[in-house]
């Protein structure tokens, strides 16, 4: 039975990429190749700015991704602001949290034309999170620290439960999660008062 789960798996998990602190939902191809782009999660925020562009409609605190051209960029917040430089072709979300100093994290999105990425962003204060697919009975990604996030590229389409997972533990969980091809979704892992809670979206290019 093992031997059966494991290949289960293997037909889902495409390759994991660790997500390094440094559509629609569906691409366009109508973006400048050597561009990159750039978000905001930003949890209680209802707006920011991006490189002088404004993103609203944060949903669940996450923005959608703004095209930026590679150099240093002004991010933007009500309360606060960040420079970051930026490289050719790249993702990037900045994690803005109440009281604490900005993280820059960059996103290893793929997107394939037979894939879909997932990207987890742990927010808890819990370290040695995975990303665990009961359909499979095995976890997708693992060793994700607090304040830190991890993508995976799964084959798409599928629709999946997940669960964020740590010593053994189920945290939260996100049902019926729709991965479409060369598209993503992130999942967000939050915990207030050692209330652990997980959302889901699809990753969306403002045009």
């Amino acid at each position: 039975m093992k031997l059966v789960k494991l290949s289960v798996l293997a037909a889902f998990l495409v390759q994991a990429y660790p997500t390094f602190a440094n559509d629609d939902g569906l691409y366009e191809d109508v973006f400048d190749p050597n561009s990159s782009f750039v978000r905001i999660l930003a949890p209680g925020q209802s707006f920011a700015s991006v490189n002088g562009k404004t993103v609203r409609d944060i949903e669940d605190g996450v923005s959608d991704y703004v095209n930026v051209m590679p150099g240093e960029i002004d991010i933007t917040l009500s309360s606060t602001s960040v420079s970051m430089e930026v490289a050719p072709s790249s993702h990037y979300t900045v994690v803005l949290l109440e009281g604490q100093e900005p993280e820059i994290l960059t996103d290893n999105i793929t997107l394939d034309p037979a894939k879909s990425d997932v990207t987890v962003y742990n927010l808890s204060g819990t370290d040695d999170v995975e990303l665990f697919v009961p359909a499979a009975d095995q976890s997708a990604i693992s060793d994700i620290d607090a304040m830190t996030g991890s993508s995976v590229a799964l084959r798409a389409p599928l629709t999946l439960d997940f669960q964020m997972r740590a010593n053994g533990e189920t945290l939260a969980s996100v049902e019926q999660v729709a991965l479409e091809r060369r598209a993503g979704v992130s999942i967000i892992l939050t915990e207030v008062g050692g209330t652990y809670a997980a959302t889901a979206m699809s990753n969306v290019y403002l045009k």
